[in-house]
Parts: structure tokens; C-alpha cells; sequence
């Protein structure tokens, strides 16, 4: 079996043994590491707030592992009434409650949980290397993985993040897998696990049809095989969405794909605080993330969900929506700027400082959202001027399905608000881009030596 320049084996995917071993090695490490953040006294990880998306994630849990249903937690906390919910997707805490049901119900134990899912996301980052770059792509990709302090922050974090970066990294492989050999059951699984990603993080459900699409496309042959193709990926993306939706419309009576959130992020991210001022580009609520100080004291933000007086949370979702969209419409000479804003905050150029001290109220510690940020912009130039060699070349694989996920985040981001959390899918991916970019260079230096 011979290889390519780029150092993948004809014919296979997966990377040979010795390389394989040294991967696995990696993601001990990289678990390793994270655990070892979350018993570090000397810079304690802090506590989810009582009311917050950490909290509320962990309350719908306890209640899917208890028999109480997909209702709203805090509402059941509160006054014991059972409200149905869509307001967040149920990807992530299904995982919770699964790990509840096997004995794993401590915020710390569910965080060493979420340290095991961001370590094998390590192993996929260093399978994509692999596929695209060769062996020595595939090691520093998984390395640069395993030590990014932007990547464990969030694996040790009690949000849906590390679980959107597994995933995403998931899809990135299957459509490599895909593109090697386009056979029924690669393409049933790169569809499937899109639509897994959707149940976690609204990007992916981007990311999906954009990756199938061009790859049913670029198949030989013809309509008919492309068709065939597309059927299968983007029907098994339905076939996992589908129960969802369903109960979303037996709960609420109405088309509700994947959640409610669209409302709440609608309101919150287009209104007077979110497009001026200190919070311009964030999502604006009416009580400020610590928990006392009023940022939109005349309501004219999110001020929460009304399941009062016979409005489900559904209805009260699009009356959010329609209001959050008809500001933007009647500001849309801001929006530009807005966007611009967004992106910066997400990306560490605007507000840095303002971003980074929100991560305590996210469950993570300032300093490491800081130096992760850090690394990520270095890592981002490294991409960037690695990106300015041809990429039809050397490897065994399509660069192209790298920019798909980097494509969705930002779209998502321009479409909401900024958090630096939101880069949690493009991480992982931007790490695998800087490896190829510096593998190649040092393999054009060393052609050019001989």
C-alpha cells in the first residue's frame, strides 16, 4: 500500500497502527489535562450560576432521568407546574440524563463527562489531520488539540459546547469518509450525525446540507446517482430531526423544528442595548449575568418567555421572534455594524475584556477564555497564510469541507450575538487547518532543500 505526498494511505482511512496508537495517547493527555483543571484549586473552575443555561440544562436532566418529561426547569423548580419546553434543543441534555441514569448526577461528574467527550474529539481532529495532511498533520493537529486551553476550557465547561465540537468534528470526518468512498451506509452516517449536531447546536444544522450538497454533486456519473446520494444524506438528517419535530408539534400544536430559542435569541440580540453602547452585539436581558444588575430596565429586550394566560411557550416564542425581527428591520442601516460587532466578540477583537469576564458566569475561568482566544488568533493567521497555497494538491481529501464549519459559525453569529463559546465547532477545525498549513510549509522547505 504506497503513500501520498501528503502522507495518507491510499485506500485507507483510518491512520495506520503506530499512528493510530500515537493519537489514542493524545486523547489520554488531552483528558488527562482537563480533568486535572477541574480539581485545580490554585485557578478553580467556578460553579454554574442557579439560573442560568448551565443550570437549566442540568434541571432538564434530572427531569428526563426522573420520567418528568421535557418541561420548562425552572418553572417546575419554582412552582411545580408542568410547562412543555422546546426553549433549548434536546441534544445535550439527553447526554446529561443519560449520564444521570447511570449514576453520574453531580455537576462535577458531568463535567469530568463532557472532559471524555472533548478528548475524543482530539482523536477525530487528528483522524481529519490524517486524512488531509498525512501523519505528521494528523499528531501536531491532535497535540495543538489536546493543549489549547480555548478547547479544554470548553470541554470542562457545563454547557452544550463540548458536545457541538465532538459532533462537528464527527460530521467533518463522515463527509471525508464520504469523498473517499461514497458508499450507502458512509452516507447515511454523515447525514445522521448532522442531524445529532442539529439536536445540540443550531450551526449544525448548516452544516449538514452544506457538506452533503457538494459532495453528491461532485459525484461521477449521473443525476440519478447524485439524486440517490443526496436522498440518503439529507433524509437520514430528517429521519434523526424527525421525532423531535414531531413532538414539538403534538406539544405545541405548530411547526417547531428543533427549539424555541430562535425567539429568545431574536429579542435579546435586536434591541436598542444589543445594537448601542457597552453590550452592543451581545444578547440583552433584563437582568444582567450577575444576577442583580438591571441592563434593560424598561423591558424592551428579553424579559423571558410568557406561558401565562393560556400562551404556550411556542406562541410566546414567535411573538418574541416577530418583535426581535421587526426591530432589525426597522434598524437595518445598524446591522452592518452590529454584525461587525458580533463577530468581534466572538472572535476576541471587540470587548475582549468585557467577553472574557462573562466566563465565570458560563462555569469557566476567565484567564483560560483569555490565552485560548489568544491562541486561536495565532492559529487563525497561521490558517490564513497557510491558505494562500493552492489546496487541490498533496493530500487525500477535499480542504474545502474545513471551511463549511467555519461558513455555519459565522453565519450563526451574524444571524445572533457574539459569545466567544459560539467558536466551539470552528475551533477544533481551525486547529486542523494551521496543522496542514505547517506541515506544508515545512515539506516545501525541504523540497526546496533537495
Amino acid at each position: 500500500m504506497t503513500e501520498t505526498p501528503g502522507g495518507a494511505a491510499e485506500g485507507r482511512f483510518l491512520p495506520d497502527r503506530r499512528t493510530l496508537v500515537l493519537l489514542g495517547l493524545l486523547v489520554a493527555v488531552a483528558f488527562v489535562v482537563r480533568v486535572d483543571l477541574l480539581r485545580n484549586t490554585s485557578s478553580p473552575i467556578p460553579p454554574a450560576p442557579a439560573v442560568s443555561d448551565a443550570a437549566a440544562y442540568r434541571l432538564l436532566a434530572s427531569n428526563l432521568a426522573d420520567g418528568k418529561g421535557y418541561v420548562r426547569p425552572f418553572d417546575l423548580q419554582r412552582d411545580g407546574r408542568s410547562v412543555a419546553s422546546a426553549e433549548y434543543p434536546p441534544g445535550f441534555p439527553a447526554l446529561l440524563a443519560a449520564a444521570d441514569l447511570v449514576g453520574v448526577s453531580s455537576e462535577a461528574g458531568q463535567r469530568a463527562v463532557l472532559c471524555l467527550v472533548g478528548s475524543l474529539t482530539v482523536g477525530l481532529v487528528g483522524v481529519a489531520g490524517f486524512r488531509l495532511g498525512g501523519r505528521h498533520a494528523a499528531l501536531l493537529a491532535a497535540a495543538l488539540a489536546a493543549a489549547h486551553p480555548s478547547l479544554w476550557s470548553t470541554d470542562t465547561s457545563p454547557l452544550a459546547e463540548p458536545l457541538a465540537a465532538f459532533l462537528g468534528m464527527a460530521v467533518v470526518v463522515a463527509a471525508l469518509a464520504v469523498h473517499q468512498r461514497p458508499s450507502r451506509w458512509r452516507w447515511v452516517a454523515l447525514g445522521a450525525l448532522a442531524g445529532l449536531g442539529g439536536l445540540v447546536r443550531a450551526e449544525l444544522l448548516l452544516v449538514g446540507p452544506l457538506l452533503v450538497l457538494p459532495l453528491a454533486w461532485r459525484l461521477p456519473g449521473d443525476h440519478r446517482r447524485r439524486l440517490a446520494a443526496l436522498a440518503l444524506g439529507l433524509g437520514a438528517m430528517a429521519a434523526v430531526l424527525a421525532p423531535w419535530t414531531i413532538r414539538n408539534a403534538v406539544a405545541f400544536g405548530r411547526f417547531v423544528p428543533v427549539s424555541n430559542n430562535l425567539g429568545s435569541v431574536a429579542r435579546g440580540a435586536n434591541c436598542d442595548r444589543a445594537y448601542h453602547g457597552e453590550f452592543r452585539g451581545l444578547w440583552v436581558t433584563n437582568v444582567a449575568t450577575d444576577g442583580g444588575l438591571e441592563v434593560d430596565p424598561d423591558g424592551r429586550c428579553f424579559t423571558g418567555f410568557d406561558v401565562t394566560h393560556g400562551q404556550d411557550e411556542a406562541q410566546s416564542a414567535a411573538a418574541l421572534r416577530s418583535a426581535g425581527l421587526r426591530y432589525a428591520r426597522d434598524h437595518a442601516g445598524e446591522l452592518p455594524g452590529v454584525a461587525l460587532a458580533r463577530i468581534g466578540r466572538t472572535v476576541g477583537l471587540y470587548r475582549f475584556d468585557q467577553q472574557v469576564n462573562f466566563a465565570r458566569f458560563e462555569g469557566r475561568t476567565a484567564r483560560w477564555d483569555r490565552n485560548g482566544t489568544r491562541l486561536f488568533q495565532l492559529l487563525a493567521l497561521v490558517a490564513l497564510a497557510g491558505a494562500v497555497v493552492p489546496w487541490r494538491r498533496r493530500g487525500d481529501g477535499p480542504r474545502w469541507v474545513l471551511v463549511v464549519p467555519l461558513v455555519a459559525v459565522l453565519a450563526t453569529v451574524v444571524a445572533t450575538y457574539g459569545n466567544l463559546r459560539f467558536r466551539a465547532v470552528a475551533d477544533p477545525v481551525v486547529v486542523v487547518v494551521a496543522a496542514l498549513a505547517v506541515t506544508d510549509a515545512v515539506r516545501r522547505f525541504a523540497t526546496a532543500r533537495t
